[in-house]
């Protein structure tokens, strides 16, 4: 019997979240690890003791949702498996330099498929939060493990020059079309309701997309960073004012793509 088992390790992750997901499936004579969090003990620990817990084998092969660094350094904790790490050609350079000296890697594209314990999984690129995000789905049991494309608390942040709004919200409109019994987040417990979890995720965009175009024919002239405050109202945790800024500048870019809004130095004005 295939086990799919989320782990959550501890991290010095965004707030509200405090641990980072991997996510062990096999049995006990192949496994798959998806993420390997942060390059601390922690990890190989909790990592070895949920594979005893479950009898599973030790994993030959990591794949890396993307590159930053609450989800893939800890491969470097990892060595001693020799594992193969997967990853999309977009994250190749970041990624080996996140998990070096490991180095064998291999790159995966949209639609390409694996196989572990008999299990079929099927590899979704799926660009916004960074450009080679990718998602794995296991259609035997109708279950998506997301990395950050979906949290389970709030939403994720999307900036650039990594991050891509339009790609975002593209892609939230595609893994929707999944059959779907729930989701795997990179951060926290699995979504149970996954159709209205995404639902709430694209309605929370486009909500702040309108947001900064009203706020924006209200005061005709605003920096991004004013933007953030007005919106926030010292409602979010000063740690992440800088993400929560950098994913107004997302929206930004995408409302000048659509020539809703243009920018003259670092002021973005409505267009008329």
């Amino acid at each position: 019997m295939v086990k799919i088992i989320r782990v959550p390790i501890e991290t010095p992750t965004l707030w509200p979240h405090t641990t980072t997901n991997s996510y062990l499936i096999g049995n006990n004579e192949e496994s798959l690890l998806v993420d390997a969090g942060y390059d601390k003990e922690v990890t190989r620990k909790v990592l070895e003791q949920m594979l005893q817990k479950y009898g599973l084998a030790i994993p030959k092969a990591i794949l890396l949702t993307h590159s930053h660094p609450d989800h893939a350094p800890g491969v470097r904790q990892l060595i001693g498996w020799s594992p193969i790490v997967y990853c999309h050609s977009h994250e190749k350079d970041a990624i080996e330099s996140a998990i070096s000296p490991v180095n064998q890697i291999e790159l995966l594209r949209d639609g390409d498929q694996l196989t572990i314990a008999g299990m079929k999984l099927q590899v979704i690129h799926g660009p916004g939060h960074t450009k080679g995000q990718l998602n794995l789905y296991i259609p035997s049991k109708q279950i998506l493990l997301a990395g950050d494309n979906i949290v389970a608390e709030g939403t994720t942040w999307i900036g650039p020059p990594e991050g891509n709004m339009r790609e975002y919200l593209h892609t939230l409109q595609r893994l929707k079309q999944l059959p779907l019994s729930k989701i795997g987040p990179g951060h926290g417990d699995w979504v149970e309701q996954p159709y209205e979890h995404i639902d709430f995720v694209i309605k929370r965009r486009l909500l702040r997309e309108n947001q900064i175009q009203k706020l924006l024919r209200e005061h005709k002239k605003l920096t991004a960073s004013n933007l953030t405050k007005l919106i926030y109202k010292d409602t979010i945790h000063p740690s992440i004012f800088d993400v929560a800024q950098r994913t107004i500048e997302a929206h930004l870019i995408k409302l000048i793509e659509e020539d809703k809004v243009t920018k003259q130095c670092s002021e973005y004005f409505i267009v008329d």
